[in-house]
């Protein structure tokens, strides 16, 4: 270990280095089949490689990545298979959530989610596709907050480490709506406000199957299957 750094700050760094790249995977930054190179990860987060690297093998462990025959990171393909069961899985957990939510929610919880859902819509509104996948990431996960249910909400996050490469391929957008079609999101606001978990699943189950209609067809194309 280098002089001067403690065992508790190189477990902060790797700390540190896990929840950006982590929160990368999350938000979209990083897109199925990219490549995570050590040394320029570590330049861009002005750490050494050594956390970094903790941090990519943690990532690894938990099989947010995984590792090329040059043992260098890289985010998973996914197959429309591993799609599927994702797609279950996030549906599954995300009913879970929303329902506890539902029963729950504050008013000042369900302004802050409206808040989000207003800047996702603005990021619509600018065809910018990283702040939308951001976006929409940044909804699903107060969501998930706002059951305090957190064991569920963990592993939600988790697979979401999955979930957002998948709004990242080729940067694609989802197609456009119908002028004056409102989005899943607005349904599922509307619920909430009324505590009403049924409908409040209707809306997740119906945003759910409209990423799918866009995102499937795009992995048996072999879209963003080759990473830089």
């Amino acid at each position: 270990m280098p002089r001067g750094v403690t065992e508790g700050s190189r477990r902060a760094l790797s700390a540190e280095a896990y929840d950006y790249i982590r929160s990368g995977l999350i938000r979209s930054r990083y897109r199925v089949g990219q490549r995570l190179v050590l040394r320029p990860l570590a330049a861009e987060l002005g750490l050494s490689p050594t956390p970094v690297r903790e941090a990519l093998l943690r990532l690894v462990s938990e099989q947010a990545l995984e590792l090329n025959d040059r043992n260098t990171a890289v985010v998973p393909d996914i197959t429309p298979a591993s799609f599927r069961e994702i797609h279950r899985l996030r549906v599954d957990l995300e009913s879970r959530l929303i329902q506890a939510a539902a029963l729950r929610a504050t008013e000042d919880e369900l302004e802050g989610l409206a808040g989000l859902h207003a800047r996702f819509q603005e990021a619509c509104a600018r065809q910018d596709d990283g702040m939308m996948a951001a976006g929409n990431a940044d909804f699903h996960a107060m969501l998930a907050t706002m059951a305090d249910l957190p064991l569920t909400a963990n592993i939600l996050h988790n697979l979401w480490t999955r979930i957002g490469p998948l709004y990242a391929l080729a940067r694609t957008a989802p197609p456009a709506r119908p002028p004056g079609m409102p989005h899943p999101h607005d349904a599922l606001i509307a619920a909430l406000r009324a505590h009403d978990p049924d409908a409040a699943t209707r809306a997740l189950i119906g945003d759910a199957d409209y990423a799918r209609s866009w995102i499937e067809p795009l992995l048996s194309q072999g879209v963003g299957q080759d990473g830089p």
